[in-house]
């Protein structure tokens, strides 16, 4: 008993108490600060994930004056596809690159989620018809219904309405143009990937056709393209600013007439 009480009173001496409060406090912060992750076992959560994988880098698209660099625009018709479209958006994004999409009204109702997803990537976006059919060949009343129902089932998947057109097959004749309310767009370097649908010849004459100011018209329903778009934007970037169409010619809303480039 006599020695059990002297070693209470050496516990209760005042410094002695401190250094254990002290103690406790450490122990109690090792394990609770939110600060600090604890050595853990591989099955335990760690307490803090780096910032770095909750934060997705942010990149910004500088302002481009094409009449003082060479500047060329790409743009892609008769999509969205559900196949070949995510596949030119994730190669696109791999280059930050920026191009015009002109959708037919018909895929775009089938597909309203990828409408959103080319619109949230920033990309432009044109329209190119209800349901592709040569616009010389109809009346001017269907001329104007197909590019509104076009239209509106482009605003209605959650995307800005459109002011560029793309006539299906480019068939613009004084008639058409004079019916369609908004700016025409065309292309003057044409690959042709509907045709040869081979990767490395739509990569070959795009390369040797490109010029500053040019509209090049692709496909984003092919699968040949979207495999010939790394290699392709690849070598672009080396010469040009690769714009939308609107950048590249300057074009202010509503503005008149038709474009074949810069």
């Amino acid at each position: 008993m006599v020695r059990l009480r002297e070693q209470y009173k050496k516990l209760a001496r005042p410094q002695t108490v401190v250094s254990l409060f002290v103690v406790a406090v450490m122990i109690g912060g090792w394990f609770w600060s939110p600060q600090i992750i604890r050595p853990s076992r591989a099955a335990d959560v760690p307490i803090i994930t780096p910032l770095a994988q909750h934060v997705q880098s942010v990149t910004f698209n500088v302002p481009v004056d094409c009449s003082k660099v060479p500047c060329l625009a790409l743009t892609f018709d008769d999509g969205p596809s559900p196949a070949i479209t995510p596949q030119v958006l994730d190669i696109l994004d791999k280059h930050n690159v920026k191009v015009t999409f002109f959708l037919i009204g018909l895929h775009v109702a089938d597909n309203p989620a990828l409408v959103r997803e080319i619109h949230v990537r920033g990309h432009e976006i044109g329209n190119h018809s209800w349901s592709h059919r040569k616009f010389s060949e109809l009346s001017p009343n269907q001329i104007e219904k197909d590019i509104a129902k076009a239209q509106y089932a482009i605003t209605s998947a959650g995307a800005p309405a459109p002011r560029l057109f793309r006539a299906p097959y480019g068939d613009v004749n004084a008639m058409v143009r004079s019916h369609v309310s908004m700016t025409v767009v065309s292309w003057n370097v044409d690959p042709e990937d509907w045709r040869d649908r081979k990767a490395d010849k739509v990569v070959e004459h795009v390369l040797s056709t490109a010029k500053p100011g040019a509209i090049i018209d692709l496909h984003d329903i092919y699968q040949s393209t979207a495999d010939a778009l790394d290699p392709m934007l690849t070598e672009l970037e080396k010469t040009y600013q690769l714009v939308t169409v609107s950048e590249l010619l300057s074009l202010p809303s509503g503005q008149p007439g038709i474009f074949y480039g810069r």
